[in-house]
């Protein structure tokens, strides 16, 4: 009878524990996925705050402006495609695109000597202002006509300030000048010329078919 109670007893402690086992696994096992749970939604709600400040510091970083424009003119000896007007003896309008590029620019003294040695009758430049001196090479790549050409004159430029205003244009003798009519496929290069404030920021402004300006540096 004794060895009855006692293989009873053992019996029923081996289950005791057995349990109490099970239960403490089970216990753990919920502890480890509450602890694992919450790191999830810690390392969510950080990667979330976190966000918004990506995107405020995408936001903050300047878009550039296209080539051309007066924010970021085209640099010198940098070339820029133009849509053009070609015209032809009736007034009939053919689109064209050139290629423009300001080779390089001289200003100043050196400038003036340039000048002064093309033609002596050139007006010698005011009392604070100076010359400004563009070589620039035209290129009509495309068009819409072969029979007729594109007109193109140093007068189809501007000079523009830093203060946004243009310069009156000076008359000057150059060699060899801007001037002249552009087939498909031909080149014109000439000087343009204009007598500025010394030391001003100036733009170079070509007027382009769709009688939209595009922006040239002067700075070397």
């Amino acid at each position: 009878m004794i060895k009855k109670w006692f293989a009873a007893g053992t019996i029923g402690a081996a289950l005791t524990l057995s349990a109490c086992g099970s239960d403490t696994t089970e216990v753990n096992e919920g502890t480890e996925t509450a602890a694992s749970e919450n790191t999830e939604e810690t390392e969510e709600t950080t990667e979330t705050e976190e966000e918004p400040a990506e995107e405020e510091a995408a936001e903050e970083e300047p878009e550039e402006s296209e080539a051309g424009k007066r924010s970021n003119p085209v640099a010198v000896g940098e070339t820029q495609v133009v849509d053009v007007a070609i015209n032809d003896s009736d007034f009939n309008t053919y689109e064209g695109k050139a290629e423009i590029t300001v080779n390089s620019v001289a200003r100043g003294e050196e400038a003036w000597q340039e000048i002064k040695s093309t033609n002596e009758f050139n007006e010698e430049p005011a009392e604070g202002y100076e010359y400004v001196m563009a070589n620039v090479t035209a290129t009509l790549t495309e068009a819409e006509t072969e029979d007729y050409a594109w007109y193109l004159d140093a007068m189809n430029f501007d000079f523009i300030g830093s203060d946004g205003s243009p310069y009156e244009w000076t008359s000057v003798v150059v060699e060899p000048e801007l001037n002249g009519e552009i087939y498909e496929g031909g080149t014109l290069e000439g000087k343009v010329v204009n007598m500025v404030k010394q030391d001003d920021s100036v733009l170079l402004v070509f007027e382009d078919g769709n009688w939209d300006n595009v922006f040239f540096s002067t700075e070397q």
